[in-house]
This record gives structure tokens, C-alpha cells and sequence, in this order.
């Protein structure tokens, strides 16, 4: 982490911005993991996108970065709720689903991967467990 710091500083490169493009702090991925939280017990009835919601993620510059395909999505006070899949998933891999909120200005509101499906979520019809 330190070496990787150096060498941005060296190229000029900011220092504030991961790789990965998504940058987010500690404080970040804490905000995260509570609005997640307090998500994954609401009732929430997912569809699967239509094909322009489809291109729309597949190209936005944070979303289309994580995940493989977009099964779910949802509209939860106002903000645009996204659930994609990795087909390579498990440990060492990350785990099978990454969630995102989007607020209203397109901002990341919250993210967080998760292994299980919450139980008050209800998955599009073309998703439910064999």
C-alpha cells in the first residue's frame, strides 16, 4: 500500500483515488455497510432490468467495474436500487452479489457485496432458487 502510494505520488498521480476507480474511504464503506444493513430487512420486490437500465449500468463508469450481469433492480425511497452477479464467486474469489443504491443525482449512496440473499427481498421470477 505504501510502495503503491510512492509510486502514484512520483507520477504525479492523485493519491486520494484507488484503482479501482470507486475511491471510498473508511468512513465510506462504514456509511455503506449500515444503510445496507438497514435495507436488507426491508421488503423489497426486485424486477430484472429492461435493456436500456441494462446498458446504462453495464456502461456507467463504477457499476459496470463490479459484478458480471445485472439480475435485480429496484426503486427504494427515491434512490435506484442494483444487484449484479459474479459468476466466479466464493472464497478466495468475492462473494456471489454486490449491491448498489443510487441516489437520485447518481451518486453511490451505498455498496456493500453480500454472499446471501436477504430473506425480505423478493428476487425477480427468472431468479428464484431451484
Amino acid at each position: 500500500m505504501v510502495l503503491g502510494l510512492i509510486t502514484r505520488m512520483r507520477e504525479g498521480r492523485r493519491s486520494d483515488v484507488c484503482e479501482d476507480g470507486f475511491g471510498q474511504s473508511l468512513a465510506d464503506d462504514a456509511r455503506f455497510f449500515v444503510r445496507f444493513r438497514a435495507l436488507k430487512h426491508r421488503a423489497i420486490v426486485w424486477r430484472e432490468p429492461d435493456s436500456a437500465e441494462e446498458h446504462e449500468i453495464e456502461t456507467h463508469p463504477i457499476l459496470g467495474q463490479f459484478g458480471d450481469c445485472t439480475i435485480a433492480v429496484a426503486d427504494e425511497e427515491g434512490r435506484r436500487c442494483i444487484v449484479r452477479e459474479r459468476l466466479w464467486h466464493g472464497w478466495p474469489d468475492p462473494p456471489e452479489f454486490v449491491f448498489f443504491a443510487l441516489s437520485p443525482d447518481g451518486s453511490v449512496w451505498a455498496a456493500r457485496d453480500f454472499h446471501h440473499w436477504p430473506a425480505s427481498w423478493t428476487r425477480p421470477p427468472s431468479r428464484q432458487p431451484l
